[in-house]
């Protein structure tokens, strides 16, 4: 049987071996296809060695990913590690929502493995008979799946927009990968009007963010229905959760060096490619590829994308103003790196300008002398300047 597995959620990466031994065990007889969503996750991914068994240069949210899956395999599982068993159910109600046509293929979703907790979910009734033989190989139990959620309301004939999401006290809450707040409650709700976040609900607004994501004075509304709408913590230790297959299997054997695709090389055009991360380090990997230079606006996204390609020896010229939502819990960069500190609020100013006056607008381009480059986005900030820090 073919069988398509999408992996969602970093706190897998930190235990791998759980992810190897479920890989391993549903391969014995099945052949698999597994892709993993979420720039951090791949990230835990690569560092755990799993980037040849698992999919990590797909960029779609899971919906998407299962909805791919669906029509070159017999069966789709939703691997998730939720930090609490009702928010892993709730992720998987959000998904199983966007999904076009959810009873197409048997869906399971596998919530906790290893966990006493664990269980799994069957998201249609196609997905019964699978789900007892997945129950005995991963010694999970079965769980009915939750109640449809209703988290979306529109009134006014469209023009206000209410969204619940479940989280938890001090989540940062994102839009289209922008941090917009910070939660103080269980149940965070985001009200828009005309297309314009106004309040957060069970949670604080980031002004800043605000700006940020209807991209300042162009004033550009968002759909809150269908944006993307996420929360997130820094990066967790593995929890005390304990592995049920540990003595049962070793492991997949360790793979092979990072696929090519990713490397820096260049491009048939001549100079060097440098991309543009602006306030939105999830883009980090999509725009990866042959790249030599990153420019990153913003004190979070310089950090986190630092970090994603300081693996692939990516240096990046990070535009900052200390104002830090602290994403990243390791701050990594890689060697020639350089991160402007500027005065604060100023970041925003800089990246509009640089995309502007270096890019043309857009978010990557080719140039044939680096160094040059650097010095002039130096000479750009240096009315807001106060330091630089070299790696």
């Amino acid at each position: 049987m073919q069988i398509g597995i999408v992996i969602h959620n970093l706190q897998l990466m930190d235990s791998p071996q759980t992810v190897k031994d479920i890989l391993t065990l549903l391969s014995r007889d099945n052949c698999i296809n597994a892709c993993l969503c979420g720039t951090l996750g791949k990230v835990a991914a690569i560092d755990a060695g799993l980037e040849d068994l698992i999919e990590i240069e797909q960029f779609l949210k899971p919906s998407a990913c299962i909805e791919n899956l669906f029509g070159p395999n017999d069966l789709v599982c939703l691997l998730n590690h939720g930090r609490e068993l009702q928010t892993g159910r709730t992720f998987g109600s959000i998904v199983v929502s966007n999904i076009k046509n959810p009873d197409e293929k048997p869906l399971i979703q596998i919530e906790r493995p290893g966990c006493f907790d664990g269980e799994l979910i069957p998201w249609n009734r196609a997905a019964g008979p699978h789900a007892k033989i997945l129950s005995d190989l991963l010694n999970l139990k079965i769980s009915p799946p939750p109640l449809p959620l209703n988290n979306i309301e529109i009134s006014n004939q469209g023009k206000r927009v209410v969204r619940k999401i479940s989280t938890f006290p001090g989540a940062n809450i994102m839009v289209e990968g922008i941090v917009v707040g910070k939660a103080t409650s269980p149940e965070v709700v985001l009200v828009a009007e005309n297309g314009f976040l106004t309040s957060i609900g069970g949670g604080t607004i980031k002004e800043q963010g605000i700006e940020i994501l209807h991209k300042h004075g162009e004033r550009v509304p968002v759909d809150l229905v269908r944006a993307w709408v996420k929360t997130s913590a820094s990066r967790k230790s593995k929890d005390a959760c304990k592995n049920p297959h540990e003595k049962k299997t070793r492991g997949l054997a360790k793979n092979p060096p990072l696929k090519q695709s990713f490397l820096q090389e260049q491009n048939p055009v001549g100079g060097v490619k440098v991309i543009l991360i602006d306030h939105c380090a999830e883009r980090s990997f999509e725009l990866i590829e042959a790249a030599g230079l990153a420019i990153t606006i913003g004190d979070d996204t310089t950090e986190l994308a630092g970090n994603i390609l300081s693996r692939f020896g990516i240096p990046v010229l990070g535009v900052t103003d200390g104002d830090c939502d602290e994403l990243a819990t390791a701050v990594n960069y890689a060697p020639g790196s350089l991160v402007l500190h500027l005065k604060p609020q100023m970041d925003d100013e800089l990246g509009r300008k640089l995309q502007h006056e270096l890019f043309s607008g857009e978010y990557t381009g080719f140039f044939t002398n680096l160094e040059d480059l650097k010095r002039r986005v130096i000479t750009l900030a240096e009315n807001s300047l106060e330091s630089i820090s070299e790696y």
